[in-house]
This record gives structure tokens, C-alpha cells and sequence, in this order.
């Protein structure tokens, strides 16, 4: 019992450690990741009136909005206790901490040793393409990705009637939070054909939690998602992308795998899904089957990059403890034996420090690049409360949800891709008149989308340069020159 207590006590060390590293970065800015604007309007306006939005006259001019907005309940019901931005700086800190908790167990299924969990909950902390892309962001990936695992946990542990109802209730849950179930969904099928073709047995009660499942996610994203559906067509699996942005949203290599996850851990996990295959696993193939489907969908494109290497990256610090178990048998039986705690300690420190450190690096950067400066809100809050009320801001697409959250008026483009109308013609556009060398045409395309202030930041100005148009008087007032820079048009 009080091997017990202490291995409790540990794992909620490593929650607070790593809590407590994220919400470091988080507090450095009272801001949020431009990306993550656009789920604090819908917050901001359920805790103001009750209800979401599903129109949004600001983004694209005007267009119709999709999404489920479970998660976003979630974060404004906490706004009834707490303030709206510590709420939106914690509790999604607080949610994808809990992955820690998940991976102990499910780490402890495959391995006897409570150590060897205790160190795969500690890593899953500090996966840096998790660490980063959620950090600071309001993404619905800090709640997805823990529910994920759990269930799969569940699946593999159930027994009673305690788990059956866990399973049905998430399930739910799962898919009503966002499409990403249809990884889970992938998964289980997966599974169920690797244990079929390897000639195993799935319980009964198994096959029908995952019959469950699968009719529960296909039918309530169906239903939240069939207006995409019959816009979209097939073409929803990309999610009205640009054409233009294809090629980087979903491009898929092994160096960025490397980068993002570490070359370490994926020696490590490949090599737990190698040696439990072998053994013939029941939990290997479904943590393989995992695998499979990110890897398969990633490479059709089907999928964002960053998403599938979140999933994949702490399906593979988990079944690295199959590899961490061998390689300590393993010692015992070398001249390295004598030695074992300090080549264990050694590794220990490499493996942590290769993903400590690009974490730490990554959430830096993350904050001092992905967020709005002070200087960008003052600009931000400046048109707000000057520039009329109907006014169109022109900006790079991933500053779109910025002017609609902060300055309140339209966009032209923004990146949230589905139902948005003539995605690529408009990301064409807008790209045309930051790099238009003619001012006839830049004119021509600003009427067309009848944009009266031009927003130029740093980034796009050092990539494209100004256009020499903006030097026209007549047409063009300049109203900021720092960083970045804001025009407005008069002619």
C-alpha cells in the first residue's frame, strides 16, 4: 500500500511539473496565439449571451460557420467561477497535463515495472509537437487527445459494468467534441482486423464497445458535419484548403517527424511495437493500430501534419516502454552490469533532454512569434475604436482571426477553411496584392473585395517587401509606420 501511495504521489509530481512548465510560458503574455482568436470570440460570446455563433459576419465578409461547440461550453462554464482569459490560459493547461495520468496506465499495462510508466508519463509531458501547438493556443486537441488514449485504455481494460458505462459515455463525448473520434474510429477497425488476421479472440463485450463506437462517431459527426458533406463532397477530407496551401498543410516527411517528436523516441517506440508484435500483444496491436492509421492518413494527406504527430507521438512514448523493459534485462546480462545505474541515468538524461530542451526552445519561440505584441493589439485597438463599424481590414490569412477578435471588423481571409467561399481564388488575391509590383492591379483587387485598411506585418513585409503603390497619396493614407504597418485606402 505505501509503494502504492508513493507511486501516486510521483505521477502527481509529474503532473505539477509539467503543469507548472506550461503555464510558465503561457503567463509570459496576456495574450493568445493568433490562431486561437477565433475560438475566444465563440467563448466570449457564450459567456456573454449563452449561445454560439454559427454565422460570422466578420470572417470572409460574411460566411457560415461549422463546429461543434461541446468544448467550447466546457471553457465558458468555468468563466462563471473564474475570469475569461486565466480560464482560457489554464484550464486547457490543466487538460492536456492530465495526458500524463493516461499514459501511466496504459504504460502500465504493458510493462510490470511502475518505474518504467512513471518515466513514459514523464516524457508524454514534454513531446515537443504537443507542447508547442497546444501551449498557449485554446486548442480542442488538449482535451481530445487525453479522451482519446483514455478510451482506448478502457477498451483494453474492461471488465465491469463501471467501464461499459466510461466507454459509452466518452465515446460520446469524443465525437461530439471534434472529427478527430474518426481516429478512434480508424483505430478500433484496425485492431479488429489485425486481431482477426492473426487468429486471436476479441471478447465479446469488446467487439461490441467498438460496434458502438464506430456507429456512435459516424453518426453524430454525420450529423453535426452533413451540410460540409454535401458542399464539400469528398473534398471535405481536406477541408476547403487552398490549393495554393496544400502541399505544406498536409505535407508529411520524416525529418519534420524527427524535429517534432525525436529521433530517440522513435527508435524506442518502433522497436516496443517491433518487440510486442512479436510477443503478439493484444495491447501493441491496438496502440499499432494507432499508428497505422496517423501513418496511412498522413501519408494520403488526409490529415494535418502537426495533428497526426501529437497522436503519434504519445502512442510511441508509451509502447517505448516495451523497449525500455528489454533494454534493462538486457543490461543485466552485459559487462555493463556493474554499471547499470549509470548507463540507465545516462539514457534517461539524453532521452529527457532531447525532448526537454526542443520543447522549451519551441514554446518560446512559440510565444515570442505566434502571439500579438503589444504594439500589434495598440494598432488592433486603435481601428476598434476609429475606423468605422463596416470597414474590411486586409491581412496575411493567419492574422485573419486577429482582426475580427480584437479590432472587430471584417477580414478577408482568415484559416478557418470550411464553408468559407472561393478559399483558394481569395488566398490568390490576397497574396497578389502583397507581392503586386502594378498599382493598377492592386487597386483592381482591393475593390474587388472592397478592403479599406491594409494591415502589413513584419513577417510579410520582409518576405514581400511594400509595394511602391503605397507610396500614392491619393489613394493610400498612411495611418501606422511601425510593425506592423496599417494603410488606409481613400481613393
Amino acid at each position: 500500500m505505501k509503494e502504492e501511495n508513493k507511486e501516486r504521489w510521483v505521477l502527481f509530481l509529474i503532473f505539477l511539473v509539467v503543469l507548472g512548465s506550461r503555464l510558465y510560458f503561457v503567463f509570459q503574455t496576456p495574450y493568445f496565439n493568433d490562431e486561437a482568436y477565433l475560438d475566444y470570440r465563440i467563448i466570449t460570446n457564450i459567456a456573454e449571451t449563452g449561445k454560439p455563433f454559427f454565422y460570422d459576419s466578420l470572417s470572409y465578409n460574411g460566411r457560415d460557420l461549422l463546429y461543434s461547440p461541446v468544448f467550447h461550453y466546457i471553457l465558458a462554464f468555468f468563466n462563471l467561477l473564474l475570469p475569461l482569459n486565466f480560464v482560457l490560459k489554464v484550464i486547457p493547461s490543466i487538460f492536456i497535463s492530465l495526458l500524463v495520468f493516461v499514459v501511466y496506465w496504459l504504460s502500465s499495462l504493458l510493462v510490470k515495472e511502475k518505474n518504467l510508466a512513471l518515466f513514459a508519463s514523464l516524457l508524454s509531458g514534454f513531446i515537443p509537437i504537443i507542447f508547442i501547438n497546444t501551449l498557449n493556443n485554446i486548442s480542442v486537441y488538449t482535451l481530445v487527445l487525453p479522451l482519446t488514449f483514455y478510451l482506448l485504455y478502457l477498451l483494453l481494460k474492461v471488465k465491469g459494468k463501471k467501464d461499459i458505462w466510461k466507454f459509452i459515455t466518452l465515446s460520446f463525448v469524443l465525437a461530439l467534441l471534434h472529427p478527430s473520434a474518426f481516429f478512434f474510429l480508424l483505430t478500433v477497425l484496425f485492431f479488429m482486423i489485425l486481431m482477426v488476421s492473426e487468429g486471436f479472440e476479441v471478447a465479446k463485450i469488446k467487439k461490441e464497445l467498438i460496434l458502438f463506437s464506430v456507429f456512435v462517431i459516424l453518426f453524430i459527426e454525420f450529423l453535426i458535419y452533413k451540410k460540409a458533406f454535401i458542399v464539400h463532397g469528398i473534398d471535405i477530407v481536406r477541408t476547403n484548403v487552398p490549393t495554393q496551401v496544400l502541399a505544406n498543410y498536409f505535407d508529411f516527411s520524416f525529418l519534420d517527424v524527427v524535429l517534432k517528436i525525436g529521433i530517440l523516441l522513435i527508435i524506442l517506440g518502433l522497436s516496443g511495437i517491433i518487440f510486442g508484435w512479436v510477443r503478439k500483444r493484444e495491447e501493441i496491436y491496438l496502440l499499432g493500430s494507432l499508428i497505422l492509421s496517423i501513418l496511412i492518413l498522413s501519408g494520403l494527406k488526409l490529415i494535418r501534419l502537426e495533428v497526426g504527430l501529437m497522436f503519434l507521438g504519445t502512442a510511441l512514448v508509451i509502447v517505448s516502454c516495451v523497449s525500455f523493459e528489454i533494454l534493462l534485462k538486457y543490461l543485466d546480462k552485459t559487462r555493463l552490469a556493474k554499471r547499470k545505474n549509470l548507463v540507465i541515468f545516462s539514457f534517461v538524461f539524453i532521452l529527457i533532454f532531447s525532448l526537454v530542451l526542443p520543447s522549451f526552445i519551441g514554446a518560446s519561440k512559440n510565444i515570442d512569434y505566434e502571439t500579438p505584441t503589444n504594439y500589434e493589439i495598440l494598432v488592433l485597438n486603435w481601428i476598434k475604436e476609429n475606423a468605422l463599424p463596416d470597414i474590411t481590414i486586409l491581412a496575411p490569412i493567419e492574422k485573419g482571426h486577429l482582426i475580427t477578435a480584437l479590432a472587430g471588423k471584417r477580414n478577408v481571409i482568415d484559416s478557418n477553411f470550411l464553408l468559407a467561399p472561393e478559399t483558394s481564388e481569395r488566398y490568390k488575391d490576397v497574396n497578389t496584392i502583397y507581392t503586386s509590383r502594378s498599382e493598377v492591379k492592386a487597386l483592381e483587387l482591393i475593390r474587388k473585395h472592397n478592403v479599406d485598411y491594409i494591415l502589413i506585418p513584419i513577417e510579410t513585409e520582409l518576405n514581400t517587401g511594400k509595394g511602391s503603390w503605397l507610396n500614392d497619396e491619393g489613394c493610400f493614407e498612411g495611418v501606422f509606420f511601425g510593425t506592423p504597418k496599417v494603410y488606409k485606402v481613400i481613393c
